[in-house]
């Protein structure tokens, strides 16, 4: 179980997060003060990557002084479907100088693009005083419903704090088995939050119910900001609509 600025991470209460999306650096600060306004917006996701590279230190200052809420800090990369073509030297370089910088409670780390950083990265965030969220996305497809689960423990038994898996489904059965995926590891490593979402409108109705499946948190749009990722939808509709993890009853 994860806490952050007292907000507990749990599939019994998945949370609700709205991410920070713009290619100006101007456009942040509208953006910022309209997620920390919604009472929707549990936690608050930065993308950098849409940004200059030279403007993510400032960009992270700025959304710190407008934002009180838990602040997810992330670069997406091209190779994970971000906007921004990095290294895995120059990716652990950028986080690193994040996480110098302060005001950051969960790094994002890209599971494949980190590589060999992963556990440096891990212990970096651990040491600034933030969580580590390993993640992965797939963009065209949705993988084996065994390799989905393997990833999620595989992030969980690397030390991390939160895994986080993203999938493009070509049909109605491939959401249904990112759900199964979830379940599956969220039974063998119940110590770790997991979120999960099966992305596009196919994998909409992942995004309202993963949290029985033992996703803990789910992306939202506010109004005055912008989606990240395809799927997802308004704050104020998840938080009238999601559902939760069942009470464990034994036989």
């Amino acid at each position: 179980m994860v806490s952050l600025r007292g907000l507990t991470l749990t599939a019994a209460r998945p949370r609700i997060i709205v991410p920070l999306f713009a290619r100006d650096p101007a456009a942040l600060c509208p953006l910022a003060k309209a997620a920390s306004a919604d009472p929707a917006a549990e936690l608050v996701e930065l993308r950098l990557d849409p940004l200059p590279a030279d403007e993510f230190l400032n960009a992270l200052a700025l959304v710190r002084g407008i934002v009180d809420k838990p602040l997810v800090v992330t670069i997406r990369t091209r190779a994970e479907g971000g906007e921004l073509a990095l290294t895995p030297d120059a990716y652990a370089a950028h986080c690193r100088a994040l996480l110098a910088r302060g005001g950051v409670d969960v790094l994002d780390i890209e599971w494949r693009a980190c590589g060999a950083f992963r556990a440096e990265l891990r212990d970096a965030a651990h040491a600034a005083g933030a969580a580590a969220l390993f993640s992965e996305h797939h963009f065209d497809a949705t993988p084996a419903t065994d390799a989905m689960a393997d990833t999620l423990t595989g992030m969980a038994d690397a030390g991390a704090d939160i895994a986080k898996l993203a999938v493009m489904p070509r049909c109605a059965a491939d959401a249904a088995r990112l759900l199964e995926a979830t379940a599956r590891a969220a039974d063998a490593r119940p110590g770790t939050p997991f979120i999960t979402m099966s992305m596009g409108p196919l994998g909409a109705v992942t995004r309202f119910c993963g949290g029985a499946f033992g996703s803990c948190a789910t992306f939202g749009v506010t109004s005055g900001t912008s989606a990240s990722a395809p799927g997802q939808p308004p704050a104020d509709l998840l938080k009238a609509k999601l559902i939760t993890a069942p009470p464990v009853t034994h036989l």
